[in-house]
């Protein structure tokens, strides 16, 4: 007990230091105006104020909300790292696919690709959206006083060296060789085609060009815009051509080959469906699996929306709400072998916040062994009726929370305050997503999403 007591002494002692430092950096940042917090949309990894007066690394960015009050500058890697999220955006969207790395760089902040990309900006006042400045230009590092004496010295060091003549002819067959072998480099690396090879790439900038084919691109997506209606199928397993016999390799139930492709995403490419295959075989095809969509009306939002936040978040794997089983997240429907949902509570610490019309929401998984009750069975702990979500399609995202979507028993509508009955049990809503969606108690007038509740307090977890 002694332990556990200096433990949790020492634990709060770490947590009231941290929220000191926090009141001290809040109150420099409201009262002294030499100094602003960076504004980036996702985690500052840097860690501190930005002074006023040292601009030299950082970016100025601006929201079109004229009532914004963020702040206008990000540290130059905490820009970095948030520019990239929004460049996988990019990669998915429209046109954009079959741009080169170079192109969607240069257009990325100017109209041509802002437009496509505006929608993975969005500015942590939640009411706008973050661009670039391109006229603003940073202050230099150094002094004129600093500047003069570098002049000096290389003057000073020009005037030392000896003065060696070369012959243009000289120049032109030197760079004429080297533009050669550059030639045949570039033909011996164009004839050897894509390798599976991982390549650990920082940024998208480092990317050769030759690489370009390989960025995240998609003939579009079945289904709804929102992801959250089945994809249209005439049934059967020949319904789509991606689930025709042949198509999940592997034979039965073995894992598929997966490797992260050459284009700077750190989400994995599938090499085939194999792990669909534990599925019954009626449930093989693009009714119950998001698949991708054939013809050109496909809308990709979704995905790059999800792909986008786990990128800004850094995940490529996310763990089940259940079980804690780890899911690898992959680039293409299907996403996971599983799906995603949103919901006002977080299931699991994998779960990640998501800012959505101004309501913070987080995006938590299940995967398929627990839909299907093969890894874990969850049980009412009131009317020990078994939650069921083999009904629900793979690989995509829903925007409600699933285990409140279809309450068992009346426990499942009590407040989570006075723990009445927010509506009678005979009364049922119209959708799914209104049993997700907040309301106010009829007894004791609290505003919550009182259908959702922690699964440990709702259910009894069985093998």
């Amino acid at each position: 007990m002694a332990n556990n007591g200096n433990g949790m002494a020492n634990g709060n002692g770490h947590h009231q230091q941290q929220q000191h430092h926090h009141n001290i950096e809040q109150y420099m940042e409201e009262n002294d105006p030499s100094v602003t917090r960076c504004c980036v949309p996702t985690v500052c990894t840097v860690g501190e104020l930005i002074h006023m007066t040292a601009l030299n690394d950082v970016v100025k960015v601006v929201c079109n909300n004229d009532h914004c009050r963020q702040g206008r500058y990000m540290h130059r890697k905490c820009f970095e790292e948030w520019e990239e999220t929004v460049l996988t955006y990019l990669r998915s969207t429209g046109r954009a696919r079959s741009w080169s790395e170079k192109q969607r760089l240069q257009n990325l902040w100017t109209k041509k690709g802002y437009d496509l990309a505006y929608k993975a900006c969005g500015c942590k006042c939640g009411k706008g959206h973050l661009k670039k400045d391109l006229d603003w230009i940073a202050p230099a590092v150094n002094s004129p006083t600093e500047e003069t004496k570098k002049k000096r010295n290389r003057k000073k060091k020009n005037n030392d060296r000896p003065t060696v003549n070369i012959s243009q002819s000289l120049v032109k067959s030197v760079v004429g060789a080297n533009n050669n072998n550059n030639n045949n480099n570039t033909s011996n690396n164009n004839n050897n085609g894509p390798t599976n090879t991982i390549h650990v790439i920082q940024s998208t900038r480092d990317l050769p060009m030759r690489m370009r084919s390989f960025s995240m691109s998609s003939t579009g997506s079945g289904g709804s815009s929102d992801g959250m209606s089945p994809p249209i199928s005439t049934a059967g397993d020949s319904s789509s051509p991606n689930l025709r016999k042949g198509f999940f390799a592997d034979g039965g139930g073995g894992s598929a080959r997966r490797e992260r492709h050459n284009s700077g995403s750190i989400f994995s490419r599938r090499a085939d469906y194999s792990s669909f295959n534990t599925l019954p075989r009626h449930k093989i095809n693009s009714y119950h699996i998001k698949m991708e969509d054939d013809g050109n009306h496909g809308n990709d939002e979704t995905r790059c929306f999800i792909l986008s936040t786990l990128s800004a978040n850094k995940m490529n794997r996310t763990a089940c709400v259940i079980c804690s089983g780890t899911m690898i997240i992959f680039d293409r429907y299907p996403l996971i072998d599983g799906t995603f949902f949103l919901s006002s509570r977080q299931h699991n610490k994998s779960a990640v916040p998501v800012h959505i019309e101004g309501r913070v929401l987080y995006m938590n998984a299940v995967c398929m062994g627990c839909l299907e009750g093969w890894n874990r069975r969850l049980l009412c702990k009131s009317c020990n009726v078994r939650w069921n979500g083999s009904h629900l399609i793979l690989g995509s995202m829903y925007s409600y929370d699933i285990f409140a979507a279809v309450p068992c028993c009346p426990d499942r509508l009590r407040c989570n305050n006075c723990h009445s009955l927010v509506i009678p049990p005979e009364r049922r809503m119209n959708f799914f997503s209104d049993y997700s969606h907040s309301m106010p108690c009829s007894h004791c007038g609290i505003v919550d999403h009182h259908f959702i509740k922690p699964l440990a307090q709702t259910y009894v977890l069985c093998e």
